[in-house]
């Protein structure tokens, strides 16, 4: 074989693999992926899409008879307001290819009402837990029927009511209470509850026989500064603050929070033990749920300062329950609408 055709060769086996390589690249594969996570409102179904989409730049979701009924957020939220069998549908897209994906989930938790006459919407306030070395007022607070807990505990906040559903009034909220022992187990029982509309303060004492009263109550967001005041009917004064600026929680201090959220409250109503919940059946933590669904609760840590004011009042007092020891307080918005039980206990 002469030199010329050798040179040739080599140069159709060049073009050859060269074809060859260029058939064989494999272009990016889009996949459309997400999971579901479930979570019960009042008189609804909230379900949380987790986007697990490969190679994917944009997204469209369907929600056929949710609320929305259609989405182009990477992880959207839906509602339903009814039980039964619903698709859910995602097509993900890179701009020149798209790839879909169709799963069912069954919704068959929310409850059967007609009506629910005083639902809570949407919510935001500040939250704090201490202990407190003032016995002799402790003691004092507690109902016959309870027993002094492992120790003198106190949670107190104030809460912004300012969605409501039904034409309520909205309406802000000053609490406090304490740990108590009923049966051998610890309650939070509520002790103080100012609040700013009348409405408000009667169903909460003839409902859930909660101690409320007409107060006035301030609360200002300054992010990072969450402040409330209040001032009961005895000119007794509530100041609370918490400021979440380049504040890490302490992992001891969350998790005693997270223990001391899940404890159930007791209340007494015309004689009779009740005990309050929420409805919806969610059993967690709301600072689990804030990190489970982060789009629909916002809560965010800080350092939580608390004074109290009671010269006007001549007899022990809650807001003589001063701290000796701050555990730990937080900042939260809830857009997770609920209702309130008073179930016996």
């Amino acid at each position: 074989m002469n030199e010329l055709n050798l040179a040739l060769l080599l140069i159709m086996s060049v073009l050859i693999s060269s074809c060859s390589i260029d058939d064989d690249v494999i272009e990016p594969i889009i996949i459309a992926d997400f999971e579901t996570t479930l979570l019960f409102g009042e008189n609804q179904a909230v379900v949380n899409l987790s986007n697990l989409s490969e190679e994917a730049t944009t997204y469209e979701w369907s929600f056929p008879n949710g609320t929305p009924e259609n989405s182009t957020e990477e992880n959207p939220t839906v509602s339903y307001i009814e039980n039964g069998i619903y698709p859910i549908t995602l097509v993900a897209s890179n701009g020149t290819e798209t790839a879909t994906k169709t799963i069912e989930i069954t919704i068959e938790g929310i409850p059967d009402n007609d009506h629910v006459p005083y639902r809570y919407l949407e919510n935001d306030g500040i939250f704090m837990y201490y202990e407190t070395d003032n016995i002799e007022v402790y003691q004092s607070l507690i109902p016959d029927e309870f027993e002094m807990p492992s120790r003198m505990l106190v949670f107190a906040f104030f809460n912004d009511f300012y969605e409501l559903d039904y034409g309520a009034t909205p309406y802000k909220e000053n609490a406090i209470s304490i740990l108590v022992e009923y049966q051998g187990e610890e309650f939070f029982h509520v002790v103080y509850m100012p609040v700013t509309d009348e409405y408000s303060m009667w169903a909460g004492i003839l409902g859930l026989g909660l101690p409320k009263s007409l107060g006035e109550i301030n609360f200002t967001r300054d992010n990072p500064i969450y402040y409330g005041d209040g001032t009961n009917p005895l000119g007794g004064t509530m100041d609370m603050s918490v400021n979440t600026e380049n504040y890490t929680i302490d992992n001891d201090a969350k998790q005693e929070m997270i223990n001391l959220s899940l404890l159930r409250n007791i209340q007494i109503r015309n004689g009779n033990i009740i005990e309050i919940g929420k409805t919806g059946g969610n059993e967690n933590s709301v600072i689990n749920i804030a990190e489970q669904f982060p789009n629909l609760v916002t809560l965010k840590f800080g350092e939580a300062s608390i004074a109290t004011n009671t010269d006007a009042i001549l007899f022990h007092h809650p807001l003589d329950l001063i701290p000796s020891n701050i555990i730990g307080g937080y900042y939260l918005k809830n857009t997770i609408p609920f209702g309130l039980t008073g179930n016996p206990f």
